[in-house]
């Protein structure tokens, strides 16, 4: 592992006792609590942990690759119909590309032909088990669908992001030349954004607790 992964594992531990300080505070200034966060990365869990509240989104602990997770959006009412099963990571398609290593042992789901990496997860039933519970939370009328240039992520993707209907869109980047009307740029090192640099509540870069109120 190298020295900027230990970072980000430290930021990312830092940032989980920071978040739970004045939970209820934050949560007292939320007007709007029925909404369901779609993220390609594990940033939604830790807005509603910020906010200590239930997890209205199945995508909690895990990641999706940049290319399934817009394929994932492109249908989502499809893709939350369908059971989810679980592969070997020897039949995941980014193990056979080389983009997952042999070392990988979180539990890998498969919905048709979109994976679900379900990376802080122990066993395959914990992850089906939470996916299909809170799946059923999910609130289709208060959407906020987010996204980020990680997990392979290339240009061609934001183009295909861009033109998905949805109202409420956030993308996260750390590639000034590559910004939305939507987008939010925030200084991290490496080709992409790490996810301890994401807002989860009010900074200077997004006062998210205004954007959670305002939503329609």
């Amino acid at each position: 592992m190298g020295f900027r992964n230990y970072i980000e594992i430290i930021r990312l531990k830092f940032r989980r006792i920071y978040i739970l300080f004045f939970k209820n505070q934050r949560r007292k200034l939320l007007i709007n609590t029925d909404f369901t966060i779609i993220s390609n990365n594990c940033w939604g869990g830790t807005v509603y942990q910020s906010y200590n509240l239930p997890y209205n989104s199945m995508t909690i602990g895990l990641f999706i690759m940049s290319k399934d997770y817009i394929k994932f959006l492109s249908d989502l009412e499809k893709y939350l119909n369908m059971d989810l099963v679980f592969i070997k990571i020897e039949n995941s398609k980014y193990f056979i590309s080389g983009e997952l290593s042999k070392s990988t042992n979180y539990p890998i789901g498969l919905l048709e032909d979109v994976e679900i990496h379900f990376l802080h997860y122990d066993n395959e039933i914990e992850a089906k088990e939470k996916w299909d519970k809170r799946k059923k939370r999910v609130n289709l009328n208060n959407l906020i669908i987010k996204y980020n240039n990680q997990n392979g992520f290339e240009e061609s993707d934001l183009e295909e992001f861009d033109k998905l209907s949805y109202k409420n869109k956030l993308f996260f980047t750390n590639d000034n030349n590559i910004l939305p009307k939507y987008g939010y740029f925030i200084k991290s090192s490496g080709e992409s954004i790490r996810a301890s640099y994401e807002p989860i509540i009010g900074t200077k870069i997004m006062n998210l607790t205004y954007y959670l109120n305002l939503l329609k």
